[in-house]
Parts: structure tokens; sequence; C-alpha cells
């Protein structure tokens, strides 16, 4: 009994058990030759296909790509908040250019610090005050409504963002651009709506007033869980998903079993101890004091050399968070990159810990600013990245994770291209969820262009399946996309003007499912009036 899989390469699908395709009342037979010749099998895949064009399932090459910011709004981030938001539109615009469905939240690192809820610390830890913090929510307001925050964090906000109109509509927390259609306000200029480019920097400058405790990775964890019904509709399934961290200090998201650890209250340890307690320094030290350890005791100002993470951290295990991201997406669909502090701290990267003028006692003591910090802009000492070793522990065990310096400010335009290109790769790397069944080693699959008004619709012209010596490429690419060299010197003496391969990878790439490319003759792209539709039938 055959199968008859509907697909995407987003992976949504619809799976019929039939002997046959049915005719819309009756259920007449609808066979596939398996000795047919391939332009006999396209018609009959055609024919079955064409009595179920009702179907609600998008059946084209149509993408999604499901983007998260999460943004540091701790003091000292205006000026990398300012200088992301200021190159953000190239960043949409290479988005846009892919035709993808895109949705982009962003988050930031404020979770709290109480240990229950209604808990608070017997002397006040200021913007920490809270059990959830912002708790993962998409941020959905304009930054002229946000309070507690710098003078310098006003004015950016002032020059980036104008006029606070620009908002997701309609209870939205995130910007979205579905078949050409936004949830934010118009701003057309040359032929092009600004408007999702506005609305980013309205809402990514989320200001300097958050907590000084930061748990980035426990803040785009608490975004993608499914806890908080304020993101519902954001991650779709089956969608590239990209996280892209922005913050000038390491991760601190405390294990909520050891968050009595938080507690603001201090003590002076003048007596040098490589496992000075927690109370012996302040809230915003206490993070890498407590999670590192060195040649030399944390609790005593100067240098500190060969630093590693401290085993027994109050922090919770970067390797939780690994199995919480991967879990959500394959590898060839998500894509973790990091705006931090370079070089990390177990790797050669710069900490000098310093005393606060007028303290001698260890409660005084921090991580170095400006020029003795873990890197510095430049261009202006007063921009500076302190040092980190959990965000780069994080992204090594991605495949494809980018990492940039937090403090190469004017190297934050190519850092974005350089992540715009990895999600464009992930976009282009076409998956099917199931390998199709095939008859002489061909896919029975039914494969070509179609109006992008009517993309369930079954093409005029079916392509036929590339050669063998063409189709083993894609099977071996790391990067399945017509891009990739390899692909293209295997592929650039197909006869046809377009041709298509689906076959299970032979490097592990598109899980339990099946590589899918679409060659046209010399690499070129398909029209900008259509969208490929695929349908195949299953084993």
């Amino acid at each position: 009994m055959a199968r008859l899989v509907f697909s995407t390469v987003a992976g949504a699908s619809l799976a019929l058990s039939l002997s046959g395709c049915p005719a819309p009342q009756v259920g007449s037979p609808c066979p596939i030759r398996e000795s047919g010749t391939p332009e006999q099998r396209a018609a009959d895949l055609k024919a079955c296909f064409s009595q179920l064009v009702d179907t609600p399932f998008n059946t084209s090459l149509q993408k999604d790509v499901d983007i998260l910011f999460l943004i540091d709004n701790s003091p000292s981030m205006t000026p990398k908040q300012r200088a992301l938001a200021m190159n953000i539109p190239r960043f949409i615009q290479k988005i846009e250019d892919t035709g993808a469905n895109y949705h982009v939240g962003i988050a930031t690192s404020d979770v709290g610090t109480y240990v229950a809820p209604g808990q608070p610390w017997s002397i006040s830890l200021g913007a920490c005050n809270s059990y959830e913090g912002d708790d993962g929510t998409l941020q959905r307001v304009a930054c002229n409504t946000r309070t507690g925050v710098s003078s310098e964090a006003v004015a950016a906000c002032q020059a980036l963002c104008p006029d606070p109109k620009f908002v997701p509509q309609g209870g939205q927390g995130f910007i979205s651009k579905i078949n050409g259609v936004t949830n934010v306000p118009k701003d057309i200029q040359m032929g092009r709506d600004l408007g999702p480019q506005k609305t980013f920097q309205c809402i990514a400058l989320v200001g300097d007033g958050g907590c000084g405790v930061e748990g980035q990775l426990e803040g785009a964890k608490r975004a993608l869980d499914g806890h908080n019904p304020m993101n519902n509709g954001f991650l779709r399934p089956n969608s590239v998903l990209a996280v892209i961290f922005i913050t000038d200090e390491d991760d601190c998201s405390v294990a909520l079993n050891r968050r009595s650890e938080n507690d603001p209250v201090t003590m002076d340890c003048p007596a040098p101890n490589k496992d000075a307690p927690a109370a012996c320094f302040n809230a915003d030290y206490r993070c890498m004091a407590r999670s590192v350890v060195c040649n030399e005791p944390l609790n005593t100002p100067g240098a500190k050399t060969n630093c590693v993470e401290r085993d027994n951290s109050y922090l919770e295990r970067v390797d939780n968070y690994v199995r919480f991201f991967s879990s959500l997406r394959p590898a060839n669909k998500l894509l973790i990159s990091g705006i931090w502090t370079l070089p990390r701290l177990d790797r050669g990267g710069k900490f000098i810990v310093t005393q606060r003028q007028g303290s001698t006692r260890t409660e005084g003591l921090n991580r170095a600013e400006g020029a003795d910090a873990g890197c510095v802009y430049v261009a202006d000492a007063n921009v500076f990245g302190r040092p980190q070793i959990r965000l780069s522990k994080f992204a090594s065990q991605f495949k494809d994770a980018i990492e940039i310096s937090v403090c190469d400010v004017d190297k934050y335009p190519a850092a974005l291209d350089s992540i715009a290109n990895a999600i464009k790769t992930k976009l282009e790397a076409n998956c099917l969820p199931a390998v199709p069944k095939t008859s002489g080693g061909k896919p029975l699959c039914l494969v070509g262009d179609v109006d992008v008004r009517t993309p369930n619709n079954a093409p005029d012209v079916a392509f036929p399946v590339c050669s063998d010596t063409c189709c083993n490429a894609w099977a071996n690419s790391m990067q399945p996309t017509k891009d990739d060299p390899a692909i293209q010197t295997a592929c650039r003496n197909e006869t046809t003007e377009a041709c298509y391969c689906a076959l299970p990878s032979k490097v592990g790439q598109c899980a339990e499912g099946a590589v899918f490319g679409v060659w046209r003759r010399g690499g070129a792209d398909g029209p900008p009036d259509k969208v490929t539709n695929v349908k195949c039938a299953g084993q």
C-alpha cells in the first residue's frame, strides 16, 4: 500500500495511507507506474496529486526562520545595543532577500534572583529584586517607554526610534513577515517596506536598567521552552532557528536550587582564599568569582591566570542548556551565534581584578573596566567587555556556531552579515522529512515551479531527476545548497534547464529524512515569481 507524503522543506507534512489517490468523491485508483519512464511517472504523480489540490498544507519550498536575539539589558550595554540597532537594517534585508517567512523576537538576560516568588532579600539588590525578572518574555514595547535607564540609553532611543509607533501589532511579541505580510506599521521607501527594520530598532534598545546578575542562557531557554504564553506563536514547527546573544559579561544562570547564594548580604574576606565563599563578593562580581578558579585567589586584586570553570559552580551546568537547544532542532536547522567578549577566558582571555575606589573590603572587588577589561573597543575605552568562559563553552558544542567580539564595534556590520549568511545557508540546505519511495533507484516525486500565489498547485512542467554524479554531490555535502563548490562542479554538466535530487545524506545531514536540491542550468536562481513545489511518494 502506497503512502503519499506531501512535504515541505520546512518539514510540515500530511501522510495518507492509500491504495491509490482518492477522487474527490468516489475514491478511484491513481496508480504510479513503477517501471514507467520518468516522464510517465511524473504524469502519474501529477494526475494523482491534482485530485488533492484542496489540501491546506503548503507544499512549496517556502522556508520559515525564527530568529531570537537575547540582548543583555544590564548596565554598560547601551553602546552595544546602539551599535546592533544601527546595523540591523542590512541584516533584516538579507533575511528578506532569502524569501523566507520570518519571526524576529527579542528577550533579555534578566531572569531575577529571588529564591522564591514574593521572598525578597533582607537588603535590596536593586534591579535584581524579583524572582522571574523578564522571564524570557519577548519584548514588544518601544524604548521610550522604559524607565530606570541611563541618559545614554535615552539618547540612543531618541536617535534610533524617533517614532515609537513601530512595535508589533495584534498583541504579538515579535516581528513577523509571512508571505509578504508584516505585523508592524509600514514605512515604504523606494519600493521597500522598512517597517520591520524600524520596529527592531525601537524594541531592541532594551535599556541598561536590568539585573546585573545576567542569565543569558536561562533567558534564551525561557523564551523558547513554551512555558510563557506571552511568547505563543513565535517558535514554529520545523523552522530554522537562530539564537543570537549580545552581551558584555559571562552567563550567570544560577541553578534554582542554589539561588540562596545570590543573597546580597556580604562579609569581608581579606585572607587570600581560592575557595572564598559567595558572601565575600558583591552580587555583580560573585558570578565570576564563584564560577571559575585561577592560579591566583579571586578575592585579591590583580591579574588572574590559567583560569578554568569551577567544578562545583553554583550556576546551572552548560551541558543542560546544550541539551535543551539541541532538542529544539537538528544541527542543520539550528544556528547559535554570540557577540560577546573574546578570546574566552581559558583560551587567552584577560582577567584583571580591581578594587573599587574608597573600598578596602573584598565586597569592593570586581572585574576591571576600560583598558584592563577582558576586551576594549579601540576607539573608546568606555566600551568594553568583561571576561567570559561559559558562553564560548556553550557555543563550542554546536556545529557552525559563530562567535564575534563585542568590542569590535566597527565590525558589527560584517558580523551580522556572517550570521545572516549562515542563516541563509541553513535555509537553503533543503531537507525532506522522509525518504521518498524509489523506482529504478530514482525518487518518485513530482517537482516543479508554480506561481507564488498558488503554491499548492501541481507544476505544469515536471523536473527530471539529476544525474547520479550531481545527486551524489548533494548527498555528500555538509551544506547541501547550490552554492557548495563541490555541487557546482558535479552538476555543471546537467543538460536540462532544471533537475532535482532527493536522497538520504551520506554525511548525516537532514536527520532521518532526505537531502533535497534543485539544480538549474549554470547554478541559476529560480524565477522570482515562482516557488518550487514538491510532492513525493513515501516508503
